[in-house]
């Protein structure tokens, strides 16, 4: 019984313990790409690291033990010899609509990669592992909870709804329009506060257009707080005061 058991811990933890110092040349990839999305997952000598844009710096995801437990439990399931012959049951990303993902095992000199599958629909024999290597990836990543398009309904406390203007939020640029001059420019969150650089715009000149917009540049660098009710967003300056007002659309 003893023997029995030493070889079945044998096989596991060569094959699935992840954090095992004795899986230091046991690598798993795995990527997932399109023209605006980037993710890579890269699991090697006990370590889970992700990089979630192109050219970006890989950062180290802590794991709990039960994590790695997991990720063993789930590691070890996957059967490298039809590892190769694995490819995902739809093709969402041949046009686009999902990222072409793939994952790549390495064990010693030996490497198995699938034929290639639409991220977040991996082949049914992988999902379990995919699914949760994704879980901990999406879980790891800071929402930005200011994300998206917003329609300004107030600007210093004067009503604009009807004029139009947007402001917009990428992960760290913001850009928009209030008048005249699309603009843009950068910003940086810290909890509930956020510092705007000073922003960039074309140099049109439009008749009766460029009060708001020289007050928004104007008054733009001196918000330092925002708050978030519902779908509309404050922007709030040093004296607490809202600056611009606007809602997702």
């Amino acid at each position: 019984m003893k023997i029995m058991l030493t070889i079945f811990l044998s096989i596991f933890l060569s094959k699935g313990c992840a954090q095992d110092q004795e899986l230091s040349d046991v690598k798993v990839v795995y990527g997932a790409n399109t023209r605006g999305y980037h993710r890579m997952i890269t699991i090697e000598n006990g370590t889970f690291s992700l990089v979630s844009q192109r050219d970006g710096k890989p950062s180290v995801v802590n794991l709990t033990d039960a994590q790695w437990k997991k990720l063993a439990e789930l590691y070890s399931k996957i059967d490298l010899k039809t590892f190769n012959d694995l490819e995902g049951p739809t093709m969402e990303r041949a046009y686009d609509g999902k990222p072409h993902a793939d994952m790549t095992i390495v064990v010693k000199d030996k490497t198995y990669t699938t034929k290639g599958f639409d991220h977040t629909i991996p082949p049914a024999k992988i999902k379990e592992f995919v699914d949760y290597i994704n879980k901990i990836a999406d879980d790891s990543v800071f929402k930005n909870p200011i994300l998206g398009s917003y329609v300004v309904e107030e600007l210093v406390g004067v009503n604009v709804v009807e004029k139009n203007y947007f402001i917009s939020f990428d992960t760290d640029k913001i850009s928009g329009f209030m008048g005249c001059n699309m603009y843009s420019g950068t910003y940086k969150l810290d909890d509930e506060n956020i510092t705007i650089s000073p922003l960039m715009a074309t140099k049109k000149y439009c008749e009766n257009e460029m009060k708001n917009e020289d007050l928004w540049f104007k008054t733009a660098s001196n918000i330092s707080r925002f708050e978030i009710e519902n779908k509309t967003i404050f922007l709030l300056d040093n004296e607490n005061k809202v600056v611009l007002k606007a809602t997702k659309k």
